[in-house]
């Protein structure tokens, strides 16, 4: 009787640590996101739940984390905050700037490109810079060629239109019947006297720095939201910086109204003038204007467990092959952790 009461409690303990040990089992999470078992879309981040998980579009993308479309931000009615072009990339956009014009460091504005700052704008005398543009100019006694860079000596005597008088303000032609006639440079438009030249907003955006509107009188100038047009009718200011401009105008010849105070990023006015300052990633250098890329992978590896890749103004972080990359966007969890 004894051995049978034995033999009954180690079949009831068995079957006791068995359900135990089944129940247990069945109460362990599954990480699906580790397991790759869940099913959330290629541009969605999955992160995991007690039992479940669930699936987050990233940033960029709009849906429910199993269906994710990629958000055309230049559809927006301000173009996603680009003065000037807007391009639209998967999960994201950039802005690009019109000919004669560079992007600032904040990725939306576009400052004047100083053409004459880099072997004179390939102009063999005299180079002057303007908004969106430059152009050449002769010395005395010379006259600017069709390529109009290089300068010709005017002789005393000559043909029509190697003679200074001959009235041209760009290009001068021959013409069958031994007279002249004037063409302008692309961009610009022969006036009613078929002399002189009207600028259009197809060259140098018509010195605009924002947008530019042909009318009969010129081009005229505008401003993105968030702008206002600066007293030279061109220049772009930001609405922060109008009142202070206002004040100060009057006391600094340079002021941030003006290509931004010669800063890359963000231009403060101040008594003594501008200072320029740089946005989170980028470090100022020493001519107090330039904003600098930080490299953030050189120091702890960006803070990330495997992979850091430098980007322009940030970092991201990546995985080694068997690992996923975690919600934080930072760690990494390899199967069966």
């Amino acid at each position: 009787m004894g051995a049978l009461q034995i033999a009954g409690f180690s079949i009831l303990f068995f079957l006791l640590h068995s359900g135990n040990t089944l129940a247990n089992k069945a109460s362990q999470d599954v990480d699906e996101c580790v397991e790759g078992t869940d099913n959330c879309h290629i541009d969605a981040i999955c992160q995991n739940t007690p039992k479940s998980y669930k699936c987050i579009c990233k940033s960029g993308y709009t849906g429910d984390g199993k269906h994710c479309k990629d958000v055309d931000e230049c559809e927006r009615e301000d173009n996603a905050g680009c003065v000037h072009e807007c391009v639209n990339i998967p999960g994201n956009y950039r802005c690009t700037c019109y000919d004669g014009f560079r992007l600032a460091h904040d990725g939306h504005n576009c400052l004047d490109l100083d053409e004459c700052s880099e072997g004179n704008g390939g102009c063999q005398q005299t180079c002057v810079n303007m908004m969106g543009s430059y152009e050449c100019f002769c010395r005395e006694g010379f006259f600017l060629s069709d390529n109009q860079h290089t300068c010709i000596q005017r002789p005393e005597e000559g043909m029509n239109c190697m003679n200074k008088n001959h009235g041209c303000a760009h290009i001068c032609r021959e013409t069958p019947k031994g007279g002249i006639a004037c063409e302008c440079r692309p961009g610009f438009e022969l006036t009613k006297n078929q002399r002189d030249c009207k600028l259009t907003c197809n060259y140098g955006n018509g010195g605009c720095q924002h947008t530019c509107d042909d009318t009969d009188q010129g081009p005229k100038c505008g401003c993105h939201v968030k702008f206002l047009l600066h007293s030279d009718g061109v220049t772009c200011i930001g609405e922060r910086h109008f009142q202070q401009h206002v004040i100060l105008e009057t006391f600094s010849n340079e002021t941030c109204a003006v290509n931004n105070g010669g800063c890359d990023s963000k231009c403060h006015d101040a008594a003594t003038g501008v200072h320029c300052s740089c946005p989170m990633g980028f470090m100022l250098q020493p001519d107090r204007k330039t904003c600098k890329d930080i490299d953030e992978c050189r120091l702890n590896n960006g803070g990330c467990d495997h992979i850091c890749r430098n980007t322009v103004g940030s970092f991201e972080c990546s995985c080694k092959k068997g690992y996923k990359l975690l919600i934080n966007e930072r760690n990494c969890q390899g199967k069966g952790q």
